[in-house]
């Protein structure tokens, strides 16, 4: 049973995959409170569950982008539980989470996946269908909507946390050079079942779990100012 955690941003989410089957799934808006509910609500999925914390045999946590106390917590915790139980940890970027829950809906289009960065500053992804799967195009970056708009060309689905300030630059950024398509809020929603099932790929490509995902070597990616 593999557990996932996702704190980098002010969302929160938990989810239980035992490989074959996503077992329970929990994503809601917390503003700063993951300090206080991240360790309860992990053991209350458990019971909800009917699940023996000793059938857990791997963990996964968002790395970021994100913010710095979000990470922070839920990267603690993680590496707490797994080293405490000799359990590999693995790793997934807050992007890609973003990534792998997005349908194709015309595989001409990029993706473009967004978290918040604080002081009016946005991280924004690219990504490009390739393979049955949404693949990196690039390093992110982390700037305003409007600068990162006015480089982009090309044809674009937009998914992420998306503010009034996204939305508006969304609108105005539209020119002959460039198509924007803002996809729907349920789909934007980054699920942290999406993370279990990217940690599994990563398991089942690993021919050595434990030394390829030692909780020692997790480290946080910030590229962000929010606390």
């Amino acid at each position: 049973m593999l557990l996932a955690i996702d704190t980098a941003t002010r969302l929160l989410g938990l989810a239980l995959h035992d490989g074959k089957t996503l077992i329970a799934e929990q994503t809601w808006h917390t503003k700063n409170r993951h300090n206080t509910l991240l360790a309860p609500s992990i053991e209350h999925l458990f019971d909800v569950c009917d699940i023996d914390r000793d059938d857990l045999t791997s963990i996964a946590v968002s790395t970021g982008p994100g913010s710095y106390t979000g990470l922070r917590i839920g990267i603690a915790l993680a590496k707490g539980l797994a080293a405490t139980r000799n359990l590999p940890l693995v790793g997934v970027s807050t992007l890609d989470v973003l990534a792998a829950g997005q349908p194709f809906h015309n595989t001409r289009y990029g993706l473009l996946a967004v978290v918040p960065a604080g002081r009016g500053r946005i991280i924004a992804g690219k990504y490009r269908a390739k393979k049955g799967r949404w693949e990196a195009d690039g390093d992110p970056v982390r700037d305003s909507w409007a600068v990162i708009l006015e480089k982009l060309e090309g044809s674009y689905y937009v998914t992420g946390e998306i503010d009034d300030a996204g939305r508006e630059g969304i609108e105005t950024a539209k020119h002959d050079d460039l198509s924007l398509t803002l996809i729907d809020a349920a789909n934007r929603l980054r699920r942290t079942g999406y993370l279990a099932q990217e940690a599994w790929r990563l398991l089942n490509q690993s021919d050595e779990p434990t030394t390829d995902f030692d909780p020692v070597k997790l480290l946080p990616f910030y590229m962000s100012d929010e606390g």
